[in-house]
């Protein structure tokens, strides 16, 4: 049998060919096998989060005792729902205060703020890793870095007109039994004790 002779013609087609197949693995592995990731979240390690922008109903802006809604389909809502669900998962601190309804209201009517609300209770992997010894208490995920269970809504507060040094904290709602209890959580910058407000003006810029 003769070995079949490859032509100038047969062996573009044949590059052609592979180049093409590979093209289409690389799309198929982007579209359907590559995992959702973020970087920069988890102190630099990259980590799989839940998707939470997709899960956003509504988005309410509050100053001056006036309300605006944002539908979150809209580039606006949707480049607000991108930057406040990046900012749960990167949650690292976690303060000392306790919310009533009562007060949540008056936040809600002095302050600004703007809450995102969830369609349904989620649970949210956030920046804070967990003591080995602590985990058993504390909901976290393989890699230790803690879970906030049943979030279904959160109010970042962009400015503290009642001056109790609440300005670039969030507000964490948490759904039980049909009742809504916060946690208040803040950024702390990386190396420091300072917390981050950098997210602020990335809001501002937003609307």
């Amino acid at each position: 049998m003769k070995n079949k002779k490859w032509t100038p013609k047969s062996i573009v087609l044949a590059i052609v060919c592979f180049l093409v197949g590979v093209g289409i693995g690389l799309i198929g592995y982007h579209y359907f096998l590559k995992p959702q990731v973020y970087e920069g979240l988890t102190q630099g390690n990259i980590t799989k989060i839940e998707p939470t922008k997709e899960m956003v109903e509504k988005i309410v802006l509050y100053e001056n005792g006036k309300q605006e809604v944002i539908d979150p389909k809209s580039e606006e809502g949707d480049g607000l729902a991108s930057l406040l669900t990046l900012k749960l998962h990167e949650l690292n601190l976690q303060a000392k205060c306790v919310f009533s309804e009562e007060n949540i209201q008056k936040i809600k009517q002095k302050d600004r703020v703007v809450e995102l609300i969830f369609k349904k209770p989620l649970n949210i992997t956030i920046s804070q890793w967990v003591e080995p010894e602590d985990r058993y208490h504390i909901p976290t995920d393989e890699k230790g870095y803690r879970i906030l269970e049943n979030v279904k809504n959160t109010i970042f507060i962009l400015k503290d007109n009642q001056e109790r040094g609440l300005e670039g904290h969030i507000l964490v709602g948490h759904e039980v039994k049909g009742k809504i209890g916060y946690s208040c959580w803040a950024l702390q910058q990386e190396g420091s004790k300072e917390i981050d407000k950098t997210w602020i003006s990335e809001i501002n810029k937003i609307e």
